[in-house]
C-alpha cells in the first residue's frame, strides 16, 4: 500500500526519519482492502492547515488532521486520498496527553487513515470506536 509522506513545513530531524513509522500507521488504518490505494500524508503547519480547514470545510480554525478521499481517476494508481496533519496542534496536544508528539503523529496518521477507509467520528459512540481502533493499530506498529 503505497504510503507517501511529504513534509510542507521545516521538519526536525526526528520527524523526517519518522517517515517510514507515519506511512505504516496510515496504511494499517486503511486496512487490506484499501491496500492498492495510493495516499499522501501531508505533515504541515498551522497556516497550512487553518486555510485547508477554512476552504474545504468552512471552519476557520487551526485543526490536527484533515482527510480528503479524492474522487475515482480514470488512471489506475493515481491519488486515492491525502491526509493532512497538522505539527504544531499535534505538539501541544502530545504534551497534553504526556507521550512523545512521535506518538501523537502517528495516532493522526492512523485516524485519518480510517477516516479515508471510510470511519466516522461525528457522534460520542463514533468517537470512541474510532478511539479504540486507533488504539488497536499503533500497537501492532
Amino acid at each position: 500500500m503505497p504510503v507517501n509522506v511529504f513534509f510542507a513545513l521545516k521538519a526536525p530531524k526526528e520527524l523526517a526519519a519518522a517517515s517510514r513509522a507515519l506511512a505504516k500507521a496510515a496504511a494499517l488504518g486503511l486496512g487490506p482492502k484499501n491496500a492498492r490505494r495510493e495516499v499522501n500524508l501531508v505533515l504541515t503547519d498551522g497556516p497550512g492547515i487553518k486555510a485547508l480547514n477554512r476552504r474545504f470545510l468552512g471552519k476557520n480554525r487551526l485543526t490536527d488532521v484533515i482527510a480528503f478521499n479524492l474522487p475515482e481517476a480514470p488512471v489506475p494508481g493515481s491519488t486515492w486520498g491525502e491526509i493532512y496533519i497538522c505539527v504544531p496542534v499535534a505538539a501541544r496536544q502530545a504534551k497534553a496527553m504526556g507521550h512523545s508528539q512521535l506518538t501523537e503523529l502517528l495516532v493522526l496518521a492512523a485516524h485519518g487513515a480510517l477516516h479515508l477507509a471510510g470511519m466516522d467520528d461525528a457522534t460520542p459512540a463514533q468517537r470512541r470506536r474510532m478511539n479504540l481502533r486507533t488504539a488497536a493499530l499503533l500497537k501492532k506498529l
